[in-house]
């Protein structure tokens, strides 16, 4: 799916335009549907524009996804048969934690937040970010995160998303801001 082999790193942080950003995001939920990845979501700053302004937020600085850390092994090879490579810098080494992609032409950086899952209370213990993402599969006996459609693909998203986004970015959430939420930051959200 890559097709061009030029790949940038401009670092955490960097501008990237709405139309990269959803078409990443576009491709990345596709492959992870097809390899029939079922305990992921999206996440962070992508959940945010996509709950307030159904598609990524122009200017953010990549896309954000979290998973199974169980999936690892099956996310990175299918995301390396898909031509994706990866970025070892920002300390990331050789960590399961996390799965950032590199940039490219065409595509925007990939964050994967690998995360536990407790199956009982439907958290998501983010090992990168060390947020716990409550709440995930809500009320529900099904354990399942909630399904929404996205162009002509299926993003998942944790039940509670609202009060994880409240939590994250503060009361004001819905409005967009300057800053990434308050300080101190939650780490159960």
């Amino acid at each position: 799916m890559v097709s061009s082999n030029h790949y940038s790193q401009k670092g955490p942080g960097s501008t990237v335009n709405k139309a990269t950003l959803n078409y990443t995001l576009l491709v990345v939920a596709k492959i992870l549907n097809e390899l029939n990845l079922t305990k992921w979501f999206i996440g962070y700053g992508t959940l945010l524009g996509i709950v307030r302004g159904g598609e990524c937020i122009e200017g953010d600085d990549d896309v954000d996804i979290v998973c199974n850390k169980e999936d690892f092994d099956k996310l990175k090879q299918g995301l390396q048969d898909a031509g994706f490579t990866f970025c070892y810098d920002f300390s990331i080494g050789d960590s399961r934690n996390i799965i950032k992609t590199n940039e490219t032409d065409q595509y925007c950086s990939v964050d994967f937040y690998m995360a536990t899952v407790d199956e009982e209370s439907g958290d998501y213990h983010d090992q990168w970010e060390r947020v716990i993402w409550s709440n995930c599969y809500g009320k529900s006996d099904k354990k399942e995160l909630l399904t929404r459609q996205w162009r002509d693909t299926v993003l998942l998203l944790p039940h509670d998303y609202k009060s994880n986004l409240e939590n994250r970015y503060g009361s004001e959430w819905m409005t967009p801001q300057k800053s990434k939420g308050p300080e101190p930051r939650k780490t159960k959200i």
